[in-house]
């Protein structure tokens, strides 16, 4: 009885739809976010290319990860309108996740380009330089991007990253310990507050930086590591945070090794 209540609700939904043709635009966004069914909701509005941008960034997130789909529906969303705000920056990110590198700074700069005041864009582009060994270019955007917003404790994160990869180990502490100050006990900023001390003759300092660092990293489940990695596949979740727990003992296990040479 209760199903039989629930498709005749359903149908008359549709029938007043296609009564009114002048809401269907609108009504297609419900239809998607209540049925996730985007076949459906692109029929109601073929040439709406916010509806398809939505229905991509739903299979970006980690409740729906489908990246093939994500892909699809942005590049749908591209055909029909190519300065839609927001669509490279996400092709941006989608492609920097898939690897393709030099795709992912195509479309970055031209988000850049198209909206210079999103500053969000420069992270992006900070982690393809990153990635790609443009050391200094990385270290001027997540700068600029740290002008906007200062309080990110990823930015300093990154800024601290970039800044390490160039033996600016004094810097990499500063920047560390300015994200610290946002993100206390952040499992990230206490390790690279750990190398960058390790690297200036600051071993006690590294020892009680990584020590936090794995206390830190005691406290976190799966999804809380996955909240720094928008865009990953969630399934790689439990690896990717086994990595970075064994990361953090392979670098106190270098204190020791120091502590082993200096007795010899």
């Amino acid at each position: 009885m209760r199903n039989s209540f629930i498709l005749i609700i359903v149908v008359a939904f549709f029938v007043v739809l296609f009564a009114f043709p002048v809401a269907t635009k609108v009504n297609a966004h419900d239809v998607f976010t209540y049925t996730h069914l985007p076949q459906l909701a692109i029929f109601l509005a073929p040439e709406d290319p916010i509806l398809r941008f939505n229905i991509a960034n739903y299979y970006f997130s980690s409740s729906a990860y489908n990246i093939k789909k994500a892909e699809n529906y942005f590049l749908q969303a591209l055909k029909i309108d190519q300065s839609l705000q927001g669509l490279h920056y996400q092709l941006a990110r989608i492609y920097f996740v898939q690897g393709k590198f030099y795709t992912a700074l195509e479309k970055i700069n031209k988000e850049i380009e198209l909206y210079p005041d999103f500053k969000r864009s420069y992270y992006v582009r900070g982690l393809i330089y990153g990635y790609t060994d443009r050391l200094p270019e990385a270290e001027s955007d997540f700068k600029e991007f740290l002008k906007w917003k200062p309080d990110s404790w990823a930015g300093n994160n990154d800024l601290a990253w970039i800044l390490f990869q160039q033996g600016k180990y004094a810097e990499t502490r500063d920047v560390a310990l300015a994200g610290l100050a946002i993100a206390p006990n952040n499992l990230w900023l206490l390790n690279s507050l750990g190398l960058a001390l390790l690297n200036t003759n600051d071993k006690e300092g590294a020892r009680e930086a990584f020590t936090k660092a794995l206390a830190a990293s005691a406290l976190m489940s799966e999804s809380d590591w996955g909240v720094a990695y928008p865009g990953n596949n969630p399934k790689s979740y439990a690896e990717g945070f086994s990595k970075t727990k064994e990361s953090i003992k392979q670098n106190m296990e270098l204190l020791s090794i120091g502590d082993n040479a200096n007795q010899k």
